[in-house]
Order: structure tokens, then C-alpha cells, then sequence
């Protein structure tokens, strides 16, 4: 049942709303009624939640590899989970990071641009504890990792690229580089301030350490895979794939016109009652409803294709074919190969 306000409260709300701390009810909104949304256009959505669900499907695939290949290699337990897929300015994103913090900047072959993969420090600490025989449970102070520290992380780091690349690779080649490392996010300079870029979260456990890994994908890099994919898209045949190249379908077409196909032939038809039936003898004639001037129905693999007229060459009996049946244009046997 709903909560039923008491007079207290009612009394309440009432003088809240002539202080003007609350808004007041709008009586004429009802059930049903369009909501309107304000929408900035200093800082428009460049990229449709469609064309988003094919990163968010990626890299949950990237997600779920990402907990295999570190539990091998540092032999604890790991969880790992795309948590959020956003688009916002890239200026946001460096203003959400900490100021000291680890950056791996990366190309994506023929992708234009450069993407950035940020592990949070207490990650960082707690994986490089666990690689030198600890639990990574380690507490230390917000710093710059060492030079040794980066050489430790290089594996962990080269095993995040190698997975995401070969996620990437069901929707389309790209090689993964990585350029550079950064540990504050100032001098990433993946992109402009204001550009808009794709953030997406992974909430990361592994054994006792913890953090969140991001990647941040500049708006060249996702535009030049939304025009590849509009491409494929239009060159798909059907929901199985691929349209097929000139010269298979010339190889599929000569192997279908090699197939025997039955042809035959119906002169007519007539009606007789069953006390007909059974004294037919050889030598009674049965009148059908043709004429001799008349077409015939000539049937492939039992359907009518064509009308033709009844002959006979020396001892043979034949069928001149004079048109095609149409029915209609799903109907009409049309081969091209182009």
C-alpha cells in the first residue's frame, strides 16, 4: 500500500513550498505525457548508443579474457568487470584521474589517433607486490612509480594489449602499439580538451590488490571504425555473411548448371467416373481438354516453366517450347553474375 502522509507532514510540505524550497506539482502533467530533456549543444552526443553497444560488446569479451590471462600469470584470483561505458570530453577524463597515476599511451593500426589505458596507482603497487613474491596487499604513499616499478609492470601491460588486441580482432584487424607511459595525466595529450572520447571502466581485483583500469578512446579512432563497419554492412549479402567475391559466385553458378534437373510434360487433362476406371481395356481413348493446337505445360523439377506446342521428330515425340511462364517477378528465373 502507499505511505499515507500524517497532518504533520502534510503541513510540512506545504510551507516548503511557499518558501519556495520545493517546486510546486504541475496538476495538468499526466501518465503518458512527453518527457523533454535539455540537451547541450556546446558538447553534443557524436556517437549513437548503437554504435557504442559494439565497443561495449568487445571489450566485455576483453573482460572476460583479461580474468584468465591474469590469473596464469600471477597465479591468484581475479576479477575483473566492465563496469561503465561512457562518452565524454577528454578533458573530463584527465580531470577525473589522479594527479599522479600510470598512463599507457597506444596506437591502433590503421586507426587514426591514440588511445590511453590508465591503471590506478593502488593496482600498480599491489601487482608488482604480488610479482615479487608478496600478496598485494601493500600500503604505500601516492608517488611516481620507479624505473624499476614500469619494468616490472611491462608484462602486466603487454598482456592487456595483447588480449584487447585480439578482441579487437573479431570486428577488425588492428595492430596495438604502444608508444609511451606517462604518470601524470597533463602531459598524456591523447587529445584536445574538448574533444569527445569513449571511457570505459573495468573494476579490477586481483588477489588482494585492487583498482580501476580505464581506456580512453579518442573520437578519429571510433568514427574511423563506425565507417568500416557501415562499409561491411553494406557489402553483406545476408544475416550469414559476407557477400561473395565475383569468381565464387561464378564457380557456385557453373556447379548449380550442372545439376540434372527433371523436365516433363502434361498434354491434358479429363474426367471419367470410377465404373469407367475399372473397364478401361487397351485400345479405349481417353479425350482430354487440349486441343492439338494448343500449348502444353512443360514442368521443371514439378513446376510449370514454359509452354510449348507437341511434335514428333522421326520416331520421337517432342515439345517445341515457344515462352516462359511468368507468374510474377519472384517467380521469373533470372541468373546474373554480376
Amino acid at each position: 500500500m502507499p505511505n499515507i502522509l500524517n497532518q504533520d507532514e502534510i503541513d510540512s510540505l506545504l510551507g516548503a513550498m511557499e518558501r519556495g524550497e520545493i517546486d510546486k506539482i504541475d496538476e495538468g502533467a499526466k501518465d503518458g505525457d512527453v518527457t523533454v530533456a535539455d540537451y547541450n549543444f556546446r558538447r553534443p552526443n557524436l556517437i549513437t548508443k548503437d554504435q557504442l553497444r559494439n565497443f561495449q560488446t568487445i571489450h566485455e569479451t576483453f573482460a572476460k579474457e583479461m580474468v584468465s590471462a591474469f590469473a596464469l600469470f600471477l597465479r591468484t584470483g581475479v576479477e575483473f568487470n566492465l563496469v561503465s561505458t561512457e562518452q565524454q570530453q577528454y578533458g573530463e577524463f584527465t580531470n577525473s584521474l589522479s594527479n599522479i597515476t600510470m598512463c599507457v599511451i597506444f596506437s591502433a593500426e590503421p586507426l587514426p589517433g591514440l588511445a590511453v589505458i590508465e591503471v590506478n596507482l593502488s593496482l600498480v603497487f599491489g601487482v608488482v607486490d604480488m610479482l615479487l613474491g608478496g600478496k598485494g596487499d601493500i600500503e604505500t604513499e601516492i608517488r611516481v612509480p620507479t624505473e624499476i616499478e614500469v619494468a616490472i609492470m611491462k608484462p602486466f601491460v603487454e598482456r592487456i594489449l595483447d588480449r584487447l588486441q585480439s578482441c579487437w580482432s573479431t570486428l577488425m584487424a588492428v595492430k596495438l602499439k604502444k608508444e609511451r607511459d606517462e604518470h601524470d595525466p597533463e602531459y598524456v595529450q591523447a587529445a584536445p580538451i574538448d574533444a569527445p572520447v569513449v571511457v570505459l571502466a573495468f573494476d579490477t581485483k586481483i588477489g588482494f590488490a585492487n583498482g580501476i583500469i580505464n581506456i580512453c578512446y579518442p573520437l578519429p579512432m571510433i568514427q574511423a571504425v563506425n565507417e568500416y563497419l557501415a562499409n561491411v554492412s553494406g557489402e553483406m549479402d545476408s544475416y550469414y555473411g559476407r557477400r561473395a567475391d565475383h569468381n565464387t559466385r561464378k564457380q557456385v553458378l557453373d556447379s548449380l548448371l550442372s545439376v540434372p534437373l527433371p523436365i516433363s510434360v502434361k498434354l491434358g487433362e479429363s474426367r471419367i467416373r470410377g465404373q469407367e476406371l475399372i473397364n478401361l481395356v487397351p485400345g479405349d481413348v481417353i479425350v482430354l481438354n487440349n486441343g492439338i493446337s494448343d500449348p502444353v505445360n512443360v514442368f521443371v523439377s514439378g513446376k510449370p516453366m514454359f509452354l510449348g506446342r507437341p511434335g514428333k521428330i522421326k520416331d520421337r515425340i517432342c515439345v517445341k517450347i515457344n515462352k516462359r511462364i511468368v507468374k510474377d517477378e519472384n517467380t521469373e528465373l533470372n541468373i546474373n553474375l554480376d
